[in-house]
């Protein structure tokens, strides 16, 4: 409430843009109880139009002692009874994902048969053969538990090859089924009761190791704010002893992103835990959704706040800057949303996989929107030194800035490009690695722009020129933190005083 309070203080225009924002909130709050969060291994399907499904597209790590079992409940496709029908399940083993984006995309494009090559058969694959249309509503199984040799990253496809999927074969030929399969490895007690795939097995202790790193810095920024309160409130009750020392709004709403961001990585480590232990991750991964979309939201917003100076330079936003914000958060409204409407469907359809890449381009596109404010900032800075090569605290100003797009650049292109790049090279074993370098380069980020952005003595931000003279109405320098400790500057060098730029 005190955060919200706090934003509600600034200017109207700011008001409407909040009411906007927490309106897109509560349409995700409403839309987040029929969302379905359904067991990893359990799929049902009723009159798709499909002939090829990715049930695991990022595949699982099986080491030796782990089983695979395929089980159809139901299975039937549209068509007549006369018709020669070849469909399967098949899970193959690949070196790696890439491989096996490779055949699923070359049997795709040109209809081939992945599980009838009789060169690329090979003993290790697990085929649950559903051919035999009289069979269809029988439940069938096929259990297969892995060696040292034939340990391995699997994948599991479905393939219907005969008839054909061309022209309109797919819409007469629609598939309906309910499919169950249960992977496994050995737990330390040596049974099969552990979920998670090899390469994923690390993943509880790492995130809860980064939920106690985050944990530790809430404490210090949290000291930090009530540090600096203190020395506000000595320094304006005492005459004697003067403090540029001011905790602005900017900074409780970095609070608040570090509480969520403290909690989706809690929340993260026990859906991970659940899923290893149990198969399925449901009531945690609730939870985790929910704050993983606070932390989405208050990340960007932080960003966009601190590069348009908001709170430190000035208590509004312009219109340009109002609009960005608005365009990220509904942007990121809508792709939570979407991402929790998917988790529900069945991994590998084509729709699926469609609107994961659109997802992930909205993305992107946000990652990209929040550079913006920063580079107007910045070029306002510049403008401010090139008018006068004296102004030391536009200099300090101008550097600062610099120094946060270039964290913000580096951030975004390593856990959006970099992290995904390496993770394609990784072994199936180090998956893990992807989250560890993700998280520990955002871990990173947390801390690098707290700690330039902390309320410390001697601040170096002064009033930044608008984009426009109605901007400068209604400033009061004296309530955010713009004018204290300035006298003696304004005395030596006026210049570099609260009104240079």
């Amino acid at each position: 409430m005190a955060l919200l309070s706090a934003l509600l203080n600034c200017r109207n225009p700011n008001r409407l843009l909040l009411r906007k924002a927490l309106s897109l909130l509560f349409l995700f709050l409403t839309f987040d109880n029929v969302f379905c969060f359904s067991a990893h291994d359990s799929y049902s399907l009723t009159r798709q139009k499909t002939h090829l499904i990715s049930f695991t597209p990022t595949g699982f790590g099986f080491a030796p002692g782990g089983t695979a079992n395929l089980t159809s409940l139901s299975f039937y496709i549209a068509g007549n009874t006369d018709t020669k029908w070849n469909a399967y399940f098949l899970l193959r083993r690949y070196d790696n994902e890439e491989r096996y984006l490779e055949e699923y995309s070359l049997a795709e494009d040109n209809k081939l048969c992945m599980a009838t090559d009789e060169s690329r058969m090979d003993d290790t694959d697990v085929v649950l053969d559903m051919s035999d249309p009289t069979k269809w509503q029988t439940a069938r199984t096929v259990t297969t538990t892995f060696t040292d040799e034939s340990q391995g990253l699997y994948f599991l496809t479905f393939q219907r090859c005969e008839p054909k999927g061309e022209g309109d074969a797919d819409a007469i030929h629609k598939l309906s089924l309910k499919f169950h399969h249960h992977f496994c490895n050995l737990s330390p007690d040596g049974q099969c009761n552990d979920h998670l795939s090899e390469g994923e097995q690390p993943l509880p202790t790492l995130y809860t190791c980064f939920g106690f790193a985050y944990t530790l810095s809430l404490f210090l920024w949290s000291y930090t704010i009530r540090k600096a309160k203190a020395s506000e409130s000595t320094s304006t009750l005492s005459r004697t002893i003067r403090k540029d020392i001011k905790v602005h709004h900017v900074h409780h709403v970095m609070t608040f992103l570090l509480v969520v961001k403290v909690m989706t990585v809690y929340c993260d480590a026990l859906r991970w835990h659940y899923i290893r232990w149990t198969g399925s991750g449901e009531a945690w991964s609730v939870f985790f959704y929910f704050f993983s979309f606070l932390k989405g939201m208050m990340l960007f917003l932080v960003i966009l706040l601190i590069g348009s100076g908001w709170s430190f330079v000035k208590p509004f936003l312009s219109d340009k800057e109002k609009k960005i914000v608005f365009i990220v958060l509904a942007l990121q409204v809508f792709d939570n949303i979407a991402i929790l409407a998917l988790s529900g469907q069945t991994e590998g359809t084509g729709s699926y996989i469609t609107w994961s890449q659109i997802l992930h381009l909205i993305d992107l596109v946000c990652c990209a929107a929040v550079i913006f404010p920063i580079f107007w900032q910045i070029r306002r800075l510049e403008d401010a030194v090139a008018a006068d090569e004296l102004a030391e605290h536009s200099i300090r100003k101008l550097t600062l800035f610099k120094q946060f797009y270039q964290l913000v650049v580096a951030y975004i292109y390593f856990t959006r490009i970099i992290a995904l790049l390496i993770a394609t090279n990784l072994g199936y074993r180090h998956a893990w690695l992807q989250e560890f370098m993700s998280e520990g380069v955002t871990l990173m980020f947390y801390m690098l722009v707290g700690y330039k952005f902390r309320p410390i003595e001697k601040n170096p931000y002064l009033q930044v020129k608008g984009d426009s003279d109605d901007e400068d109405e209604g400033l009061n320098l004296e309530e955010f933190g713009l004018n204290e400790g300035d006298d003696e500057d304004e005395m030596s060098n006026p210049s570099t005083g609260p009104n240079a730029l």
